[in-house]
């Protein structure tokens, strides 16, 4: 008998890999690798004709302040993406406010903006369970003074609330 081929040992070695990373329950998640998506709440403030307040200079972000009724409460601003085409979808998201999410079923953001009231938004989220023992919150419904506001799934996963202003 000759000498083992290298290359076969490495080819049985890797199958063997395989075969063991495999689970025979196709449902069976390697928690260790999941690396799960979570959902994103963002913010465009608009005037009664649908026009981004921000986007036309109506609206500076450095001068909003945003309070939540939660730890961790805050925003980040999102800039028109430049390198993207300009019919792109995700352009949809462009002067936009990226809220943060928090793991509640209900939460409240109160916005103060230069030269507007302040605004209180109600948001109602519905609690998600997937693998892996993981939970979040998904955003579904959100309000102020008592009328509700427009939230739509932009792309999966990330939710636009819209303010008129």
């Amino acid at each position: 008998m000759g000498k083992p081929n290298m290359k076969k040992i490495a080819v049985v070695w890797f199958v063997g890999l395989l075969l063991a990373a495999c689970s025979d329950d196709d449902d069976e998640i390697n928690c260790e690798l999941f690396d799960p998506a979570f959902p994103a709440l963002f913010l465009r403030i608009v005037d009664d004709s649908g026009t981004n307040r921000i986007e036309n200079g109506t609206v500076d972000p450095e001068n909003i302040e945003v309070e939540g009724d939660f730890l961790g409460a805050g925003f980040q601003f999102i800039p028109a993406n430049e390198f993207a085409d300009p019919d792109s979808s995700i352009r949809e998201l462009d002067n936009t406010l990226n809220l943060s999410l928090p793991n509640e079923s209900r939460f409240r953001y109160l916005l103060r903006i230069d030269n507007f009231e302040p605004v209180t938004i109600t948001f109602t989220a519905e609690l998600t369970e997937i693998p892996c023992d993981i939970i979040y919150f998904t955003p579904i419904r959100a309000e102020s003074n008592g009328q509700e506001l427009e939230l739509q799934e932009t792309f999966p996963l990330e939710f636009l609330v819209v303010l008129e202003l």
